[in-house]
């Protein structure tokens, strides 16, 4: 499915508020995101610090980052047009630096590859002065969603 740079921000963004609608983790975890760009194949966002995302020496969690990671290479992949952006098949995070409860983290989510069965992401996570906090990649299955898109295009 094509999608142009001009549609790419609606579309993730619904995808967003259907997210938050819908409840469980991942609204949970980032009822505060803000999206600031997205393109086909490309989305980059941003959250708060909050007290619930800290760990017990008062840095961001690596469970809330690692999540971020699986999130923003979701949203990358919803990026292409996609309702639903399959289930995770192998997630991987390096953790380089922490911030603090009212940093703001940017996260730059990127598709490396969208196949017929397979879709590669890279993530970097970023404080407010352009830190790099973590960098993660997120492979996730989509045969399911790559149907749903061809017989759209039919």
């Amino acid at each position: 499915m094509t999608v142009t740079a001009s549609t790419a921000f609606n579309h993730v963004s619904k995808v967003i508020e259907a997210v938050h609608k819908r409840g469980g983790f991942d609204s949970l975890c980032f009822s505060q995101m803000k999206l600031l760009e997205a393109e086909t194949g490309r989305v980059r966002g941003e959250i708060p610090v909050t007290k619930e995302y800290l760990n017990a020496i008062g840095s961001t969690h690596g469970g809330w980052l690692s999540t971020l990671v699986d999130v923003g290479g979701s949203l990358a992949v919803a990026s292409h047009g996609f309702t639903t952006t399959g289930v995770s098949t192998d997630l991987s995070v390096s953790f380089l630096a922490g911030s603090k409860e009212g940093e703001n983290v940017v996260f730059d989510a990127q598709v490396l590859r969208l196949g017929r069965t397979l879709a590669y992401t890279r993530v970097d996570i970023f404080n407010g002065s352009n830190k790099m906090l973590a960098t993660g990649s997120h492979t996730k299955y989509v045969a399911r969603e790559q149907e749903v898109a061809a017989k759209k295009e039919k």
